[in-house]
Parts: structure tokens; C-alpha cells; sequence
């Protein structure tokens, strides 16, 4: 069975991203508020504060294209279901983007906290990748859609347990 890959939030700084998954001729699905709008993947609208709407898009997307052996997920906050209830339906490696706020040095434990989303999930081999900021001539600037969404891929392709696009050191010269 072709591989079925899985994006939450890739309309918006993931859409590079998922223009180069659908370019890999699998099975894409995306799942986002505006994802019916998304050309070369089945778009599933749902907004994922919503853990009903969330879960419903999911099973319509496995139901559709078979497990999930793939998924990328950028959720703006962890503190919600959606992140444990993908987790538990990805069948392989599951790539959590996460904010540079996760690298600031003052929380050391937010990587591990992180790490919890997929805590006893049998099937789904978590991987981390961390958005970093760039320091330039001029000073330091945030990832750009298109740096954010080639790190992605690359870290997606290299399978790297924890990827940090950018940089994030020293913490002090961020943005």
C-alpha cells in the first residue's frame, strides 16, 4: 500500500512542505482550518481546539488513505487533545514542530514535556523539530516559510530524533 502521510497546519508556513510531499506521489492529507482549499492533498477542514472536529477529520483521513505512516504536525499550543489523538493514530514517525520557545535555556524541560504527546503511544515514533531564528549582518531575524519548510522536509528525510532549524544559540541574539 502507498505510504499516507499526514500535515496538521500546512496552509500557512508548512505549504512548501506539502507542495514537496505531494510532488513524492503518496498519499497526502491535510488537515488544517482552510485545508480544503490546498491544491495536490485531501484538504480536511477542522480546527484542532476542537478535539471532535479534530478526531472526526482524522478517521475521515485514515478511512480515506489508510493508516498514517508518516504525519507532521505544528500545533500553536501542546495543552490541547489534538497532539495526543494524532499521536495515537500515527502507525510510524510522527515530526512535532515546535517554536524556538522550546530551546529557550531558562526551561530546560520543555523538549521532555513536549516528548510526553506520544508517552505509551504503541505505533508512533516521535521526533522533534525545533524552529530556530537566523543572525544576519543586520541583526536576527525569525525562519521564513520556505527555510522553515525545507528544514522540515530535510529532518523528515534524515530522520533525526531532534532537528533544530536555524539556530537557537545564543539564546540572547533572537529576534
Amino acid at each position: 500500500m502507498t505510504p499516507h502521510t499526514l500535515v496538521v497546519g500546512g496552509t500557512g508556513m508548512l505549504s512548501g512542505l506539502c507542495e514537496a510531499l505531494a510532488g513524492d506521489g503518496g498519499r497526502l492529507s491535510l488537515l488544517s482550518r482552510h485545508a480544503s482549499r490546498a491544491s495536490g492533498a485531501d484538504g480536511f477542514d477542522c480546527d484542532y481546539y476542537d478535539p471532535i472536529s479534530f478526531a472526526a477529520a482524522l478517521d475521515v483521513a485514515v478511512a480515506r488513505s489508510g493508516p498514517i505512516n508518516l504525519a507532521v504536525a505544528w500545533f500553536h499550543t501542546l495543552k490541547i487533545e489534538a497532539p495526543r489523538l494524532l499521536a495515537q493514530r500515527v502507525e510510524g514517525r510522527l515530526f512535532q514542530v515546535l517554536g524556538s520557545a522550546m530551546a529557550d535555556p531558562s526551561h530546560p524541560d520543555r523538549l521532555e514535556t513536549a516528548r510526553q504527546v506520544a508517552e505509551g503511544v504503541h505505533g508512533c515514533e516521535l521526533r522533534q523539530v525545533v524552529l530556530g531564528f537566523k543572525v544576519e549582518e543586520a541583526g536576527s531575524r525569525w525562519l521564513t516559510h520556505d527555510e522553515i519548510s525545507d528544514g522540515v522536509l530535510e529532518a523528515a528525510r534524515a530522520d533525526r530524533l531532534l532537528t533544530i532549524i536555524g539556530q537557537t544559540e545564543p539564546w540572547s541574539a533572537k529576534p
